[in-house]
Formats: structure tokens, sequence, C-alpha cells
């Protein structure tokens, strides 16, 4: 696809894509094609932003004709009534405004919309000859995830490499909300195809990535044609530029 050659149908079903309008058989065709056609993803990026553009202009052209108006009748008429409309429809407008600037990027969306945090190992399988493992596994289990990290990163301090320390140390970093914690303990792990926690690393270390915005290292592990994962990565990718 090049510049000057949308179609009309593309373009609509572009805007469709993006307005979250397009129905869901569409939408699942629509996506594979995203995943082989990169100019059409450039398409897609370029209608997303523009979209958010003439929002966002939107909410300002908003806010400064309400200030106008309201200018003009607080001329005519003193009254607190008309202050306090005023008042609560620039709060309001604020609101969005803040909203728009803190809402999650893309790739935080799309790393919270796939991440589902490790179940743990039940105690009576984990590491029972090690009281301090199982203990942080019991706060892991139950959420208690700083918790946990504290006590496992204790026990990576001073024992040498384990792959299931590594692992569900990571894992506590993923469900604390800090993937970029978890990259250097999951990179082992898939360096490692004989370790048993070397599929699942894959997935984790893939969306650690596509939530940081690092979606070239991303695509380098391969995940796409994966049995157990290979639909959802798919999907994320089709979703971001590059």
């Amino acid at each position: 696809m090049k510049e000057g050659t949308l179609d009309r149908p593309t373009f609509e079903a572009i805007e469709a894509y993006v307005l979250e309008r397009m129905p869901q058989n569409e939408r699942a065709a629509f996506e594979l094609r995203l995943a082989t056609d990169a100019d059409l993803r450039a398409e897609v990026d370029l209608e997303r932003e523009n979209i958010q553009a003439v929002e966002l202009g939107g909410v300002m052209r908003l806010l400064n004709d309400v200030a106008r108006e309201e200018r003009i009748r607080e001329q005519k008429n003193h009254g607190g009534l008309r202050y306090l409309k005023y008042a609560a429809v620039l709060a309001a407008v604020a609101s969005g405004i803040i909203w728009w600037v803190t809402r999650p990027s893309l790739n935080e969306a799309l790393y919270a919309e796939q991440f589902v945090p490790d179940p743990g190992l039940p105690v009576a399988m984990g590491t029972t000859n090690n009281i301090d493992f199982a203990d942080a596994m019991v706060a892991y289990k139950l959420g208690h995830y700083a918790e946990a990290r504290a006590k496992w990163t204790a026990l990576h301090d001073r024992m040498k490499a384990n792959d299931t320390l590594d692992y569900y140390l990571a894992s506590a970093w993923l469900a604390d909300g800090n993937p970029k914690q978890a990259i250097p303990l999951l990179k082992p792990l898939v360096d490692r195809p004989a370790s048993a926690f070397h599929h699942r690393a894959q997935w984790y270390l893939f969306l650690a990535f596509v939530h940081d915005g690092r979606t070239s290292e991303a695509r380098t592990l391969g995940l796409e044609h994966d049995a157990t994962y290979g639909e959802r990565v798919r999907a994320i990718l089709a979703q971001l530029p590059g």
C-alpha cells in the first residue's frame, strides 16, 4: 500500500478498527492483514494519531469556547450560580485533559490486557526443604508480591543460579507491576531451552519487552507461531509499529 493509493473501503476499515466499531469477525481478519502488511500498520498508526489529535483539539476548543461564553455572560450577570456552572464545566474539561495525558500508552494497555500472573507452585511441590522459599511462595500466592519479592531477593543474593528462584522472583516483579526488573531474570531462562521454565519465560519476556516499548526485541523471540502463545503474540504485534 503506497501513499496516495488508500482506497475508500480500506480507509473505512481502518477507521472502524481504530474507533473499535469493527465487528469481531472482521476485526480478526483485519488483524491478520496487519500482521503481514507493514504499510497497513503504518496507516493504522497514522489514523490513530490523527483521531487523537482531533479529539484533543476538540477538548481545547471546548474549553476556550466555554471560557469565552461565560466571560461575556459574567459581564452581564455577576450571579454566583453562573460562576458555579462555569467552574463545574471547567473542572469536567480539566478532568478529561488529565485523563488524556495520563492514560496508559498502547504498549502498556496491550501488556495489561494480556498479562496474567503465574499461579505459583503448590507449596508441597516447591522447594520444601527451603523454608524461606516456601514462605515466600505462600506470600506470592496470597498476592503479597512485595513480601514474596523481598524474601526471594534475599535468597537470590546468597544462592547460586537457580531456575526456579529466578523465574518466581521475575514473576513477583511482573505481578507487582515492574516488568523492567523482571527482564534480566527471564533472559537467562529463555537462553536455556532445557529449563523447565523456558517456555513460560519466553511469553513473559515477550510481554515485558512489549510493555517497555522494545518491540524489535519482542519480535526476535519468534513466538508468532508458538502453539500456546502464537495467536496472542500475533494479535499484539499487529497493533504495534515496526
